[in-house]
């Protein structure tokens, strides 16, 4: 707050740098892993793993939260359960035919 505040930092500037910041923890994740001899001779690979652990739990955090919170509302719950099981819907409706029978062809 302070740094919107007192800056000249903008929201989109915020969103950037946190854009900036995923990749760049990404790329340093990645450059530890490759180089997990190195990393291990400087003693430095539990902290590797434990960073990891801790990005891997925010970023689906980031991922999913917005799933969770959209999927609290009726009309997005009826919509995903529509695309998941679309096939089943439309054979659902073919059996309703089915079993309601076709009138035209019985004998009365």
């Amino acid at each position: 707050a302070c740094l919107i505040g007192f800056t000249d930092f903008t929201i989109a500037d915020l969103f950037a740098s946190a854009l900036a910041f995923l990749a760049t923890g990404w790329c340093i994740l990645c450059l530890a892993i490759t180089w997990k001899r190195v990393v291990k001779t400087l003693g430095l690979w539990d902290s590797v793993r434990e960073i990891s652990r801790m990005y891997d739990a925010g970023m689906g955090a980031v991922i999913f939260a917005p799933i969770v919170f959209f999927s609290w509302f009726p009309f997005v719950s009826t919509f995903q359960s529509r695309i998941l099981f679309n096939q089943a819907f439309s054979r659902g409706l073919e059996i309703s035919l089915i079993l309601a029978g076709n009138k035209a062809n019985q004998e009365s």
